[in-house]
């Protein structure tokens, strides 16, 4: 760790270390790391992340693009020791960087780092507002969120819809709020086609709670595309009991529902082999998985709500994802009309290229400057 003091007159940015200290993986910690290695690079500008002791696998992975202060460690049994440390060590290493803009990387009481610097906290979803039923410490994190949203200077939203979100629920200035979506991180693989014995559909991710994963194995079964296809599921665990149980329930045979794991060049891979993406979920904030399976070319099916048709824009087949029904006719429609497979890859090819991680750190760096010429 390095404590060095960049040229006067550079425009001095700095990242703490709480997503950082939190997340081994996840999408919070690669977007903070796929934003400021990218902002690092401008013109007239330097970063730092200071993360006095971290876990994050990302961040490590790009340490040599981004300076970081501060030092890997994953030692489980130090973690609250590390957080600690963090906590103490995070504001006099800032004050020695002297950052103009501190952009706060997850919900603080209290400033993390400079006194002095104008603060920005981006606002990822509104799940916890939204379904308290699944997150039992939801009133504790709407507390620090009300404190948070009236200390910071500017809050990012990664979507239109979030924003609605926000400032329905906590009455904020609009003036006080920007949005800027975020991009893909996956690459496309070269690598032999997935064979799994069937055609199959892709869901990709965690599948508790409002995931509604339940409610597409329902669809699943309704439409008896088991008896020709498989439903493959990518990450998010294996097969719960209560899933397996689901899935008996719903007289679907063994074998039809699949798990499978593995690093982004397989899910890519998977991917580009799909008959389609499902994406049941009853809310997201924004939504990367669809970027991710239109840039390997294959047809988005998703739900009608909250950001989600903000980022498909047309190049999905869209269903209520609290019908059943629908969701079925719409699965359903990419079997039965060949037709419209290759049209959705086509809009899919011509829709993910509005979104990048470079726009993104445009986008954010304007919104500094903005703040910075308010002084």
């Amino acid at each position: 760790m390095k404590l060095d003091i960049p040229d006067a007159g550079k425009t001095r940015i700095c990242y703490d270390y709480q997503i950082f200290a939190t997340q081994k993986y996840g999408g919070i910690s690669r977007y903070f790391v796929e934003l400021a290695s990218r902002i690092h690079q401008f013109p007239g500008t330097t970063v730092r992340i200071v993360a006095p002791f971290y876990r994050s696998k990302f961040l490590s992975a790009k340490s040599g693009a981004v300076p970081v202060l501060g030092f890997y460690s994953d030692m489980w049994g130090t973690r609250r020791i590390g957080r600690k440390l963090d906590i103490a060590l995070s504001r006099p290493i800032s004050a020695i960087y002297a950052p103009d803009i501190v952009h706060e990387t997850y919900y603080s009481l209290n400033r993390t780092s400079s006194a002095t610097a104008k603060t920005v906290v981006t606002v990822h979803d509104m799940i916890e507002e939204l379904f308290p039923e699944y997150f039992p410490m939801s009133k504790r994190t709407i507390e620090i969120r009300k404190a948070v949203f009236q200390r910071v200077d500017h809050v990012i939203c990664i979507s239109e819809s979030t924003r609605a979100d926000l400032i329905r629920l906590y009455e904020i200035d609009p003036q006080k709020i920007s949005v800027v979506n975020h991009g893909s991180s996956l690459v496309i693989s070269i690598g032999p086609p997935i064979a799994i014995g069937a055609p199959f559909f892709l869901y990709v991710g965690d599948r508790g709670g409002y995931k509604n994963f339940i409610g597409l194995l329902a669809a699943f079964a309704e439409s008896q595309l088991f008896k020709t296809h498989k439903l493959v599921c990518f990450g998010g665990g294996l097969l719960t009991a209560p899933e397996q149980e689901r899935i008996n329930e719903l007289r679907i045979p063994n074998g039809r529902v699949l798990f499978v794991g593995g690093d982004d060049a397989l899910l890519a891979r998977y991917y580009a082999a799909a008959e389609a993406f499902v994406y049941p979920s009853l809310y997201e904030g924004f939504g990367i998985p669809l970027l991710e399976a239109m840039q390997c070319g294959c047809p988005v099916i998703c739900s009608n709500n909250s950001s989600i048709p903000e980022v498909a824009g047309d190049a999905a087949i869209y269903f209520d994802a609290r019908d059943t029904q629908d969701i079925s006719h719409a699965i359903l429609k990419v079997v039965q009309s060949p037709e419209e497979r290759p049209k959705l890859v086509l809009k899919g090819n011509a829709r993910v290229k509005q979104f990048s991680w470079d726009i993104c750190a445009q986008q954010t760096y304007a919104v500094y400057e903005r703040l910075l010429s308010k002084q």
